[in-house]
């Protein structure tokens, strides 16, 4: 991860992955399951909000540093980050279950040698967020609310982001999650195959990086040639914007976006969704 970037690009970049904004708080301790039924945790932030989001709140027993919502969450005890895991807090912790971005992360191996059983929590895309959904139901029959189940609201919602297409004659929107500071800086922006060009789509734009995959690094003269309507630069909530990054690209609308449930894709993508809607208004006719 180049070391040119903003400290964003660690948080951001890897939105494929799940990532979320750093916590600022330390490790607290919360009342463990009485009972002797699964023992959870989560080093995904978005597997950990889906967890809570379906009902299973209560068997998550640790958290990741960047775990940092709901703040239900925030009050677990840390079990380590995005590349390792704190053997001495899991042991004490004794859980049942891990739920990672992939089964062969980093930690896997030490996870799997304390008896845990990895639940990969994949989240590029709004069909892997209802997929793990799925799949926590499955694993923990009994447990689960109805956002685990067809017919919810919230599936509904979800299964429409993951299946919208672009409107007619939409404005052409490039997404900015993470950039190299101050003017003329490189920039990772999402491409096909991600939630936000999902999102994009739902909202009544295109994606102004139609036929690229994934989240490239852009160049100040790539991001001019792609010449979008507009650029949506996206920061974690209360993370200030930087003023001077976009000022070369003349009649391009910039829309500063904070809020960290955009750059994790989980249970909170409808209400993402909502948020670009709002930035429609200046759509073309």
């Amino acid at each position: 991860m180049q070391g040119i970037l903003h400290r964003r690009f660690l948080l951001l970049a890897a939105a494929a992955l799940g990532l979320g904004a750093v916590a600022g708080c330390g490790p607290r301790h919360a009342a463990a399951p009485a009972d002797d039924g699964p023992r959870i945790v989560s080093f995904l932030p978005s597997g950990t909000e889906t967890l809570f989001a379906i009902g299973l709140g209560d068997r998550v027993v640790g958290r990741s540093r960047f775990c940092d919502f709901p703040p239900e969450a925030a009050a677990l005890p840390v079990v380590g980050d995005l590349f390792a895991a704190n053997e001495d807090a899991l042991a004490a912790l004794r859980p049942t279950h891990a739920v990672l971005g992939r089964a062969d992360a980093p930690q896997a191996a030490l996870l799997r040698a304390l008896g845990c059983e990895i639940v990969e929590g994949r989240a590029e895309t709004a069909a892997d967020v209802l997929a793990f959904a799925d799949a926590l139901g499955e694993l923990f029959p009994g447990r689960t609310n109805g956002l685990a189940v067809a017919g919810s609201k919230w599936r509904e919602e979800m299964e429409k982001i993951s299946h919208a297409a672009s409107a007619e004659n939409a404005e052409r929107a490039l997404v900015v999650v993470s950039h190299a500071p101050g003017r003329f800086g490189a920039a990772f922006a999402a491409g096909e195959g991600t939630y936000l060009d999902e999102i994009l789509r739902a909202a009544g734009f295109s994606n102004a990086l139609a036929g690229v995959r994934g989240y490239p690094s852009l160049d100040p003269d790539r991001i001019a040639a792609l010449g979008p309507d507009v650029l949506v630069d996206v920061h974690p909530d209360g993370d200030p914007p930087d003023r001077d990054a976009w000022g070369y690209l003349a009649g391009v609308r910039v829309e500063t976006l904070r809020d960290t449930a955009a750059l994790r894709p989980g249970p909170r993508l409808p209400s993402v969704l909502e948020r670009f809607r709002e930035l429609t208004r200046f759509r073309k006719p």
